[in-house]
């Protein structure tokens, strides 16, 4: 334990500046939609929806409540506004919050969003609709420079804190930056029992300048998401989505593709499994349960990568929680379906 402590305590410090470039995300990617898509806004079967998320990326490190290592938070919740005007379209607005700590606290990102979205249905029953969506918004990365030990900080073979680090941060390590993000995504009903949807969208278009030292140029990259999926009916109690998410920030890529299974035990619970593999990285089993308006779904990681050779093949683990208030009110929307998460 030691050692591994030690080991991903300098992968921390040695590429804190260059990590600040990547996003956080999480592995039920589409259970908490606005970190992979603003369009996504308002594509639910109701008025009002909540979100709630929270990760735990690697459960071999000793975790704290709210700092702990490798722990990100996530909450959203999204509105349709202007029901009585917009007739069989959807405008949504809504607000995100995320918090991402990393290596015992040493990195730590937090960040507060407001978002949009307008859902044009293509047909008057709503078998087809095309939604564009933005996010706006400010995060924050700090780096927890009195955790960390430095050279300059060691004396005579001793470690002595009261000794400046002699690292030339600004603004004590901490950052602030504007963040814009777009995208759209399209939805087809195929007959009764099936429904495509393909999404895309760029996160940090505007290249935000976010870094922790007096000598680097490193922004936070634009990343680009695609998703895509087909929703089945298998029968009127079960059905199945398989699924595909890509996303692109700078030099690095992933790939998380994968399928659901929904199963309607009574008019008010319903079951969910799914399994997705983020290829070369990481299998995920997803499982939950669905009753009327709340969903609870929980995920598992298992690690794939070279990283299972520090974490012992354990991997994350993830909780999503959704709940949605109200009834939609499109005139023509009794036929609209949505593809689900997972």
């Amino acid at each position: 334990m030691k050692k591994l402590k030690t080991t991903l305590l300098f992968i921390s410090i040695a590429y804190a500046d260059y990590a600040i470039g990547q996003d956080a995300h999480f592995s039920q990617a589409i259970n908490f939609p606005m970190l992979i898509n603003p369009a996504y806004s308002g594509a639910f079967d109701g008025q009002t929806r909540a979100i709630l998320a929270v990760r735990n990326q690697n459960l071999t490190i000793p975790n704290t409540a709210f700092s702990g290592t490798y722990n990100t938070f996530g909450a959203s919740i999204d509105h349709k506004i202007f029901p009585d005007y917009t007739d069989q379209n959807t405008w949504s607005i809504g607000i995100t919050a995320l918090s991402d700590y990393a290596g015992s606290g040493t990195l730590a990102t937090n960040q507060v969003l407001l978002h949009t979205a307008y859902s044009l249905a293509m047909d008057r029953y709503s078998k087809s609709f095309l939604s564009i969506g933005g996010q706006v918004g400010i995060t924050n990365r700090r780096i927890f420079s009195k955790d960390l030990l430095y050279a300059a900080q060691v004396s005579e073979f001793e470690f002595d804190p009261r000794l400046p680090n002699l690292e030339p941060f600004i603004n004590d390590g901490s950052e602030y930056a504007f963040m814009l993000n777009i995208g759209a995504l399209y939805q087809q009903q195929i007959g009764d029992n099936a429904v495509t949807q393909l999404g895309f969208s760029l996160y940090n278009v505007n290249n935000p300048q976010q870094f922790f030292f007096t000598n680097s140029k490193e922004n936070i990259y634009a990343r680009m998401n695609i998703t895509g999926g087909i929703l089945f009916n298998l029968d009127e109690t079960s059905k199945i989505y398989p699924s595909i998410i890509f996303m692109k920030q700078g030099n690095f890529s992933s790939t998380n593709i994968g399928m659901s299974y929904n199963k309607d035990i009574t008019d008010d619970v319903s079951i969910i499994a799914g399994l997705r593999s983020r290829l070369g990285d990481a299998f995920i089993a997803v499982a939950g349960v669905k009753y009327r308006q709340f969903q609870t779904t929980l995920s598992y990681d298992v690690t794939t990568s070279g990283l299972s050779k520090a974490n012992n093949t354990i991997g994350a683990l993830e909780l999503n929680l959704t709940y949605i208030l109200g009834k939609s009110t499109e005139s023509y929307g009794s036929d609209k379906l949505y593809c689900p998460g997972i």
